[in-house]
């Protein structure tokens, strides 16, 4: 009883019900029996738009290796534009669990843990005999949450696409400040991310997704790493060897698809002005672009974001064509810092140069423009275009942050710069010299592809896990299983604990 000196808060809730498709599971378990009376089922995790593209080409390689396998939606991507992956990639049929996720962080957190428990639960009453692997993808809020879940739930690890993601910067980004860097600093900077072995963890940033994917591999019992990179991080961490796979990255097989499968629409249809041809030796040539898309937390502080949108403003008045998409955090800083007019003006200012748009909302209308010639540069800080530009050879790649989770883009194959958002001169100037051809990265060179050779990644992960489930292998956290004290025989769950 609460001592009278307390006052108390109630903490209500207003989740939404789960909401799930009962024949749907029922004739996935049924499947899985009809294999084995034990056989797992495999429930691919979507939440983002990221997770809707890059977790899609799992679904169809599940289907083509009689893999008993449906998805597991959290809904938090619910509306038109971020939910219409789900439509896009033709995976609703596959949907046997919408969460129906609502809120801000820690409410989308606090009712991740509580409701994957919870549908796991369910189905593990409904089919006793028959476990089930989620397989999460990357660094977002819901690979963080859904392990910890399932572990704390049922006693169960899962799998992860795109594991081993850690934020990397080069050490020389030490000696940097928000004053006016001199040319000569600049090219100094740039060309000082060669260097492999001069590069120094710093996982602060991209927030949340580094304590994500950190917590993410805790509850992780089989990963799957984009490149060795990302297998030597979670080697260094402890986590065994032998559950470790470097795959490649399935946002390859994605753009195969969208490239085989165009959307019926075009983009070019949408925004006509980003198609407009000029005249050179006879011959029509599009007008080159560069796309600009930011919208990391770190990146909407308010001195950074100043920095980026007046390095913005600037390219567009000494005449770069430059299409920026506002995400709806993107919309939120900009009111937030009063740019709206600014940005309003501009565009009025400069209608052949200057457009701003809202997320696209076809994956498909990204890979048409990258493909279209339309696009030279892309200016970004997300985490995942920073891998698909090594897919198109004809877009430089530009990261405005102070590291980037995919380093090897940077020393390996040699594309992607990092741009700091600390000063707008930081930022012009180096799309300066990449328009010069100076930069190291050459857009005229065969991209060396580090992510693996589209319409094969995904099919590889699937076969592995079919490997696992055709010898039952089970998903427990215990170190006799993993030492095989007991020969695979013990496979003992931990949810009655």
């Amino acid at each position: 009883m609460l001592n009278d000196k307390y006052s108390s808060n109630k903490i209500t809730t207003n989740y939404l019900p789960i909401l799930f498709d009962e024949k749907l599971i029922y004739d996935t378990f049924k499947s899985a029996q009809s294999i084995e009376s034990a056989y797992p089922v495999l429930a691919i995790v979507t939440g983002t738009k990221p997770d809707f593209y890059k977790q899609a080409p799992l679904i169809a390689e599940a289907a083509k290796e009689n893999v008993p396998a449906f998805v597991i939606d959290t809904g938090q991507h619910y509306d038109e534009v971020l939910g219409h992956g789900i439509k896009e990639f033709g995976i609703e049929n596959m949907v046997a669990c919408n969460m129906q996720i609502r809120g801000s962080l820690m409410e989308k957190a606090s009712e991740l843990l509580l409701k994957f428990a919870h549908f796991g639960k369910m189905c593990k009453d409904m089919h006793p005999y028959n476990s089930i692997l989620p397989i999460v993808h990357g660094d977002t809020l819901v690979a963080g949450i859904t392990p910890l879940s399932w572990l704390f739930g049922l006693g169960q690890k899962v799998a992860q696409n795109e594991a081993g993601l850690r934020s990397m910067s080069p050490v020389t980004i030490k000696n940097l400040g928000y004053s006016d860097p001199t040319a000569e600093q600049i090219e100094s900077f740039v060309h000082s991310q060669i260097d492999e072995k001069q590069w120094f963890l710093t996982r602060d940033e991209p927030f949340p997704e580094q304590v994500d994917t950190w917590i993410c591999s805790a509850g992780t019992q089989y990963f799957f790493a984009p490149t060795a990179i990302n297998a030597q991080n979670l080697i260094r961490e402890g986590y065994p060897e032998e559950n470790i796979y470097v795959v490649g990255n399935s946002v390859v097989d994605a753009i195969e698809i969208k490239r085989k499968n165009r959307s019926p629409s075009s983009i070019f249809d949408i925004y006509p002005v980003l198609g407009t041809q000029y005249t050179n030796n006879n011959n029509l040539v599009r007008q080159e672009w560069i796309r600009v898309d930011i919208h990391r937390r770190e990146n909407l502080t308010k001195r950074r974001f100043m920095a980026i949108i007046k390095a913005v403003i600037q390219l567009v008045e000494i005449g770069y064509k430059v299409v920026l998409i506002k995400l709806t955090a993107t919309e939120h800083a900009l009111i937030k810092y009063g740019l709206v007019e600014t940005l309003d003006k501009l565009a009025l200012d400069h209608p052949h140069n200057f457009v701003q748009t809202a997320l696209w909302k076809d994956y498909g209308h990204v890979i048409e423009f990258l493909d279209s010639g339309s696009c030279w540069m892309e200016l970004t800080d997300s985490g995942s275009m920073q891998e698909e530009l090594l897919y198109f050879p004809k877009v430089a790649s530009v990261t405005v942050r102070l590291n980037t989770d995919r380093p090897e883009t940077v020393f390996d194959a040699m594309d992607n710069i990092l741009a700091p958002p600390l000063n707008p001169k930081w930022i012009v100037e180096i799309v300066k010299l990449a328009a010069q051809d100076r930069l190291r990265p050459s857009t005229k060179k065969q991209k060396k592809r580090l992510y693996g050779e589209p319409g094969t990644v995904s099919q590889n992960i699937i076969q592995i896990l079919k490997k696992y489930f055709d010898e039952n292998s089970g998903f427990f956290p215990w170190l006799h299983n993993r030492l095989r004290f007991d020969k695979g025989k013990d496979t003992e769950e931990a949810s009655y604990l």
